[in-house]
Formats: structure tokens, sequence, C-alpha cells
């Protein structure tokens, strides 16, 4: 089980959360806008299970499912002498995935290695020659 927070953060007149870059009075950027907004907090939790089987556990089954509390919902409230504005979106909705995975064998590290290492040799040989030949 997973889970992730955003507290509420200010939205600047500009329209960046989060104070963005600004610049201070030495660098140009004037006295810093207050805020006209801010984003409400976020936050949600997922769920997944997992289930190895056949021999050495060559397979397994994943089930996860996003959002389990349907609360991740992004808003915003927006305000100055001209206009009152509340924005919900939601992202990502609910969404249960089920997964089949299959390791077919057993992964040789060395022939990685050795392919690697002679992938690295001929490319070294190729910019020589492609420096020689000018």
């Amino acid at each position: 089980m997973s889970g992730d927070y955003q507290a509420k953060t200010l939205v600047s007149p500009n329209g960046r959360g989060g104070g963005g870059r600004g610049g201070g009075p030495m660098f140009g950027g004037g006295n810093l806008p207050s805020a006209q907004g801010y984003i409400k907090p976020l936050y949600g939790a997922d769920i997944a299970i997992r289930k190895d089987f056949l021999k050495n556990n060559a397979a397994s089954l994943t089930l996860q499912f996003s959002d389990i509390f349907r609360t991740r919902l992004n808003s915003t409230h927006s305000e100055s002498a001209y206009f009152v504005q509340e924005y919900d979106r939601r992202r990502d909705p609910q969404v249960l995935q089920l997964n089949f995975n299959w390791r077919f064998g057993k992964i040789d590290a060395s022939l990685f290695k050795h392919k690697n290492l002679k992938r690295e040799m001929e490319n070294l040989q190729n910019s020589q020659q492609g420096v020689n030949g000018q």
C-alpha cells in the first residue's frame, strides 16, 4: 500500500504555485507579489497484491488499485477584485490493473558484460578510424 500527500500551496498572481522563481529588488524583480489564491491539499492511496507461482516462482500475478478512496482531486481557489474562481480536476481516475509476469529463465550477467565491452571496443575503433581517415 502506498500513499501521497501535497500540502496547501499559495498561488502567486502570475499563476505559479509555490513561490516560483521571482527575484528580489536586487535582481530586478521589484516587490514580491502577494498570493492570489491557493492549491488545496491533494492526497490519495494505492494498494497492490502480488502472488508468485509455478516452479521457482517463474510467474506472478499482480492486482493493483489506484486511488482506492477516490480522493485525488486537484483543486485550486483563486480570487482578485474582479473574480473568484474554484477549479477542480480529477486527472487520474481510479484504475484497477491485473498484470501477468513470466520469467523465462536466469539472466547470465557475464553475457551482458561481454556484449557491452565488445560494443565499446567497436565504437572506439570506429571513432579512431574516423579521426585517422580525415
